[in-house]
């Protein structure tokens, strides 16, 4: 995000499939602090529940999910991280669902985590 982030909120937990509702909510939640619409919400719970279930698929028992959410100028975005080591694999599926509901994202061997990073941007902008 190269404008102003206005807040960001941190999330850590286990990369087990349990706490997905945990992360949903605080998605839906940031989302709509953000100013996005019920749409666009619903949009962003989507695709983050794609992306932690690829990370949680890629972790092991003892491993964790990070997620950084920041918003500003009408936009939110979203980082993950991935287990150190961990190769995301995406299906042709999950991809078409995440270039469905998002506006911009980085996966795997684009980041320097290896984790995620997503872009959701408000409606009119």
């Amino acid at each position: 995000m190269s404008s102003n982030i206005e807040w960001s909120v941190n999330l850590d937990l286990p990369a087990a499939n349990r706490y997905l509702h945990i992360v949903r909510l605080t998605t839906a939640g940031a989302a709509a602090e953000a100013g996005l619409d019920a749409e666009e919400v619903d949009d962003v719970k989507i695709a983050i529940d794609e992306l932690c279930s690829i990370v949680i698929d890629a972790a092991g028992d003892d491993d964790r999910i990070s997620l950084r959410f920041l918003a500003g100028d009408g936009r939110l975005m979203v980082e993950g991280s991935a287990p150190p080591g961990a190769e995301l694999e995406v299906d042709e599926l999950a991809r078409a669902i995440l270039d469905a509901t998002l506006d911009g994202l980085e996966l795997g061997p684009d980041r320097p985590d290896g984790g995620f990073r997503l872009t959701k941007i408000r409606s009119g902008l």
